[in-house]
């Protein structure tokens, strides 16, 4: 059996899983490519993202993606992302497995529409599972990250997603699917009414702004960005290429040493709604894997 990773990380908590899944696998004597979007692979920089992917990516019999959830939903870079790649067949395999990563206040239904996008990509579900981490963009806002994760719930789901995998009978025609829609009505009508990530990113969250008299242009926030948005000119300025493409990862602050980059916005605002975010009832249990 062989089996490709595909996980776009932005902060390193999706990479830290996917990892993980992959040792697993690799003590099951599976053969693994893995794959991280975030880490200078140059799917940001390609036009031809399809044609990228259908290069990159060996024949495997069985697709895991790994994505943060953002906002309740899929990071939407991954939904582009699934959108892309190439269509089941010559070695591409329709056997697909997602899994999610959440700052542990709510997977909303990030699951549920990758699972979806899969299956109009014209794949089947084996599984998918969600697992509580910290939650990165509280570096903005505290002295320390929010983190309720608990290591031994996801060890153990992450054993079960791999002893699951490596049984799995690649003839099986079975599909998961409607196990991934887990969550109740209302936690589904919130995701798809009240959070809209795209647009909260663009008009409402706070604005990534450089101090150019403060900064080194060392270049550190640039090999920090996931989504190669920020690039260095001629005169050594760091300019932000392209901003509406920024996540609100927050990497470029956290590794700036010269403190030049910034956030420019309503912070009290924001500071009081992740606040209310964080003192609402978390998700039980935190990590889970879904399927039929």
């Amino acid at each position: 059996m062989k089996i490709t990773i595909i996980t776009f990380s932005p902060s390193g908590n999706t990479e830290k899983i996917g990892q993980l899944i992959r040792a697993g696998l690799h003590l099951k004597d599976i053969e693994t490519q893995y794959i991280n979007l975030s880490e200078g692979t140059g799917y940001f920089k390609t036009d031809n993202k399809q044609q990228y992917l259908s290069e990159l990516i060996k024949p495997h019999d069985i697709l895991i993606i790994g994505s943060p959830v953002y906002a309740h939903h899929l990071q939407y870079n991954v939904k582009d992302l699934i959108s892309f790649l190439p269509k089941p067949g010559n070695g591409f395999s329709e056997i697909a497995v997602p899994f999610v990563t959440y700052g542990g206040i709510s997977s909303g239904i990030a699951l549920e529409e990758a699972g979806k996008i899969l299956k109009k990509s014209g794949r089947k579900i084996l599984l998918g599972a969600k697992f509580a981490m910290s939650h990165k963009m509280t570096r903005a806002f505290m002295d320390k990250e929010f983190d309720i994760s608990n290591r031994e719930e996801n060890n153990d789901t992450i054993k079960q997603m791999v002893n699951r995998i490596a049984n799995y009978d690649l003839n099986n025609k079975g599909d998961s699917l409607k196990a991934l829609t887990y969550q109740n009505r209302l936690v589904n009508i919130k995701s798809k009414i009240i959070f809209n990530e795209k647009k909260w990113h663009k008009n409402r969250y706070p604005k990534i702004r450089i101090k150019s008299l403060d900064c080194s242009k060392c270049g550190e926030c640039i090999g920090a960005c996931p989504v190669n948005s920020l690039e260095k000119e001629s005169n050594g300025h760091i300019i932000h290429l392209r901003a509406y493409d920024c996540i609100h990862c927050f990497n470029c602050i956290v590794s700036c040493p010269s403190k030049a980059i910034y956030l420019e916005g309503d912070l009290d605002k924001a500071q009081k709604f992740m606040d209310k975010m964080m003192n609402k009832k978390k998700e039980k249990p935190a990590s889970k894997v879904y399927m039929k």
